[in-house]
């Protein structure tokens, strides 16, 4: 089945801040920034700032289900929102999309915006000046999505999961792998001066 994203999901741009980010120890939200993820999307909410919005935040608050869409820059990602999280805001560069369908997992609508199909048409939308390149909302709202059967859909997302996992395990492997060899190879030059 193929649905724009306009068709099967409320789009809402994040928090405008006048200026930079100013935590607020005293804060009544909490803010979601693009330092708040890992190298694998992952959010890490311990490292949340905290703020104190002006005026009513309601329709930038983020919660449990909702898809993250990273509109500005070079790498323009999705994150699905798997954390149950209060009184927390996404800053503007965000485009928070709250599913309205049971139709699309949001984990899947998230893992389909990072595939090749659509990181190329959101490329193509892009616009590019002096600045970073900005994907603007009315047209990332047309982007079509590909959403097969809910069990399809739940297959891909733990498939995702799995290759995380695996690339993870490689990543760890790899950085051991090489300490042992550099720690062999070491011993090895100390016995040659002996």
């Amino acid at each position: 089945m193929k649905q724009k994203i306009k068709e099967i999901a409320d789009i809402q741009m994040g928090y405008q801040f006048r200026g930079k980010v100013e935590p607020d120890p005293k804060g009544t939200h909490k803010v979601v920034q693009i330092r708040d993820f890992d190298e694998f999307l992952n959010l890490h909410v311990e490292g949340l700032c905290a703020v104190t919005p002006k005026g009513d935040a309601t329709r930038y608050t983020v919660s449990k289900g909702d898809v993250l869409f990273l509109s500005r820059g070079h790498r323009n990602y999705a994150i699905p929102i798997m954390d149950h999280l209060e009184n927390t805001i996404a800053a503007s560069y965000f485009f928070i999309l709250r599913t309205r369908t049971n139709t699309v997992l949001p984990e899947y609508l998230a893992w389909y915006l990072n595939q090749v199909p659509a990181q190329e048409y959101l490329y193509n939308i892009a616009r590019r000046g002096t600045h970073m390149p900005l994907v603007p909302l009315s047209a990332f709202a047309d982007l079509v999505i590909e959403a097969p059967d809910i069990k399809t859909q739940s297959t891909i997302v733990e498939l995702s999961k799995l290759m995380e996992q695996e690339q993870k395990l490689l990543d760890r492997l790899q950085a051991r792998r090489s300490q042992f060899i550099r720690t062999v190879c070491l011993k090895a030059a100390k016995k040659r001066r002996t």
